[in-house]
């Protein structure tokens, strides 16, 4: 995978630092970027191991740091 860039990384890192555990739709929120790149940066985050996705689920996923 590439590096990511821009707003959405940077915004999401800090939901991640603020909230215990966070979904997509949480950070979709609070980082006012769109879904799918929202879930792009979680799944660049989880697949580097530096978030942890702790519900085990398909739908309706949590992600702590």
């Amino acid at each position: 995978m590439t590096p990511l860039s821009g707003k959405t990384t940077r915004a999401l890192r800090a939901v991640l630092t603020e909230w215990p555990l966070v979904s997509a739709p949480m950070g979709e929120a609070l980082t006012n970027a769109s879904r799918a790149a929202v879930q792009r940066n979680l799944a660049w985050t989880q697949a580097r191991g530096l978030i942890r996705e702790v519900t085990g689920q398909g739908r309706y996923r949590l992600w702590r740091m």
